[in-house]
């Protein structure tokens, strides 16, 4: 097993594991049809999807590793960093081929994307993963991620219930989630550094 930082050679090597992945961990939540289009706006092509992953792989904010063994792509990670302070690491998608999950590929990944993303700045680690995917939190629950938050999001057309988890290993952990803030008019707010959408210059948080 090779892991190694993706190329836009390894795009349809990513789109097989994504789809096979999807359908073995989301076949009670996504159709054939709504998986399909989640995977072609995902990880289309440039030409046919701008913006997604061949966009992902030349952005300096975004890592992806990709697992390879024998010339195969049969798992990836992708994530980013974002924000000023402080960074955070963003796990979006760790991805597995259903056939080769009992090999140890996913913890690879992670140990792999937890390194890359502290050596980037990352202050703290958090991961994504749709509730209906009991065995995709467990996962990241067994190397000491708490789920944060829960929202919903739009997945392929459908609303769906989203965990944010967040990891305690490493520089990344950090128990201050949250950041008091005086506004120009003098209202005190408070930024919510858990609960974060991905902007164009960095992430948006949720103030109360």
């Amino acid at each position: 097993m090779h892991l190694r930082a993706a190329r836009e050679t390894d795009i349809p090597g990513i789109r097989d594991v994504a789809n096979r992945s999807l359908a073995a961990s989301y076949d009670d939540v996504l159709d054939t049809e709504s998986r399909q289009m989640a995977v072609e706006s995902w990880y289309g092509t440039e030409e046919s999807s701008p913006g997604t992953i061949a966009e992902e792989l030349a952005d300096e904010d975004t890592i992806v590793i990709v697992a390879e063994d024998d010339g195969e792509i049969v798992g990836f990670v992708q994530a980013f960093v974002a924000g000023d302070s402080p960074r955070v690491g963003q796990i979006e998608w760790l991805h597995v081929r259903p056939d080769r999950r009992s090999e140890g590929t996913a913890d690879q990944l992670l140990d792999r994307i937890e390194t890359a993303l502290h050596d980037a700045g990352a202050e703290r680690i958090e991961a994504r993963v749709i509730e209906a995917n009991e065995a995709g939190v467990a996962f990241y629950e067994q190397y000491g991620y708490d789920p944060a938050h829960t929202r919903h999001v739009r997945l392929a057309g459908d609303r769906v219930a989203e965990v944010t988890l967040v990891g305690d290993r490493g520089p990344a952990a950090s128990d201050d989630r949250t950041e008091r803030r005086q506004t120009a008019d003098g209202e005190t707010v408070v930024i919510a550094y858990d609960e974060s959408e991905r902007g164009s210059e960095g992430p948006f948080y949720v103030v109360y």
